[in-house]
């Protein structure tokens, strides 16, 4: 098992979040079609290494039980997100992410599928900062962090992993800083 992976799977457990959910979402846009890349996703961050993750598909209208997961990967086109972080979008966009968990995650990771060409992905990255920035201020009490995906390519696999722990080694931060003043 390779370093990141390990450090992802240790954190999960010393947070207590090893028996708890891991919730991994394509968000989708009907007015954009692109291919699905969730089965990829989950196949390059988790396939070989044995983790048993849940995958839940949600969709607007067609969810309705509650969903209390710890850590999130919010799966994202770049069409998707840079049309949602426009100002035009960004209330509404809010709400609709608000309204997908009853209960905040600890940890939520932006996931942008790689665009294709470098010009267009330097669009797509700050669409990207943009709804971390947003997030991390709409969710007070939930890390956010963001990575670039692309399916099958070892660096940008390991920038989402990278990224997962960096949010959780936050979460671990607090909590230790919260007992220490006990």
């Amino acid at each position: 098992m390779e370093q990141t992976t390990w450090e992802l799977l240790n954190l999960l457990k010393v947070l207590g979040m090893q028996n708890g959910k891991l919730l991994v979402m394509e968000m989708k846009d009907v007015c954009v079609r692109a291919p699905s890349v969730l089965m990829d996703f989950v196949q390059d961050l988790f396939g070989s290494d044995g983790v048993r993750t849940e995958l839940e598909r949600i969709e607007e209208k067609e969810d309705k039980k509650e969903v209390q997961p710890h850590l999130v990967f919010m799966v994202w086109q770049a069409t998707t997100l840079r049309r949602l972080t426009q100002w035009d979008y960004l209330d509404e966009t809010l709400c609709n992410i608000r309204n997908l968990f009853p209960c905040s995650p600890a940890v939520l990771v932006l996931v942008l599928i790689h665009p294709g060409p470098q010009d267009e992905l330097a669009h797509a990255v700050e669409a990207l900062t943009r709804m971390q920035c947003l997030l991390d201020g709409a969710f007070k009490q939930v890390v956010v962090e963001g990575a670039v995906y692309e399916a099958g390519k070892p660096n940008y696999i390991l920038k989402v992993k990278t990224a997962a722990c960096r949010a959780l080694r936050e979460v671990l931060q607090y909590q230790e800083g919260i007992l220490g003043c006990s």
